[in-house]
């Protein structure tokens, strides 16, 4: 009967959602999705598989399919740190800022070492205007996120930025830079550094940074070219080096016309 057990638990759920993980983080999302859903054929109340099928609809932007699998994982398994936190980032990412705060909180309580649900409940904080309660989050964010990896650049980048739109423009910079230490491939990390650097007056610097930003890909929701074209066009007018301002408003001109085809 152990050996029975022991074949069962190899090929359960458990092991259907192994595989399903393993796959969704090589980008294989076809084979992850017939994992999950081979996972929830043998349970339909697993709730790490129920997530991880939120998380796959998100990406296919199916948010009808995603919130009633987090729903349905909460609902399960109320204790689910990541059932907690993806249904509060998902309200968050549909604009439903008031209602992300519970599940992110419990997330918060219930995982309290990860700077994951305190940043996005910053960022949730920081959408419904609640300028000290973001500062809170933030802040406790970037505490738990000490080490040099990309997770916490994008904290640090966040944190800049509302910094700078908060009018505190030294502590941004300092957020951005150790943002770029953090992550020197960071596109956001380098263009939120050359807009505080230039607004500080340090132009050459803040040329450099803008042209490492542009030199490093786009994507799908951070910094866009146009954006870094703007900016550059504007740090070299004031080093009055025209033929470059001139190129970058062009491109910046281009791609915006690109982009609202």
């Amino acid at each position: 009967m152990i050996w029975l057990l022991a074949l069962q638990l190899a090929t359960g759920p458990n092991q259907d959602y192994k595989n399903a993980q393993h796959d969704l983080a090589e980008n294989r999302l076809s084979e992850a999705d017939r994992e999950v859903d081979a996972a929830l054929n043998s349970d339909p109340y697993f709730a790490p598989a129920l997530v991880l099928k939120a998380r796959l609809a998100i990406i296919a932007k199916r948010p009808d399919i995603a919130k009633k699998c987090l729903i349905t994982a909460v609902t399960v398994d109320p204790s689910s740190a990541d059932a907690q936190f993806y249904l509060g980032v998902f309200h968050y990412v549909q604009n439903d800022f008031k209602i992300a705060i519970s599940p992110l909180q419990a997330a918060r309580s219930l995982s309290p070492k990860d700077p994951m649900p305190p940043f996005y409940l910053a960022l949730t904080e920081e959408a419904l205007g609640n300028t000290p309660d973001a500062m809170t989050y933030y802040q406790l964010a970037e505490d738990l996120s000490p080490e040099k990896t990309p997770q916490a650049s994008a904290i640090l980048v966040a944190y800049g930025r509302f910094l700078y739109s908060s009018g505190k423009y030294k502590e941004s910079i300092d957020r951005e830079q150790r943002a770029v230490l953090a992550n020197d491939d960071s596109r956001d990390a380098h263009y939120e550094l050359a807009k505080g650097l230039s607004h500080q007056g340090d132009y050459t610097q803040s040329a450099r940074e803008g042209e490492r930003a542009l030199a490093l890909p786009a994507s799908g929701t951070g910094t866009s070219d146009a954006e870094i074209h703007f900016l550059l066009s504007s740090i070299y007018r004031k080093l009055k080096q025209d033929d470059l301002a001139k190129e970058h408003f062009a491109r910046f001109q281009e791609e915006t016309k690109a982009t609202t085809k």
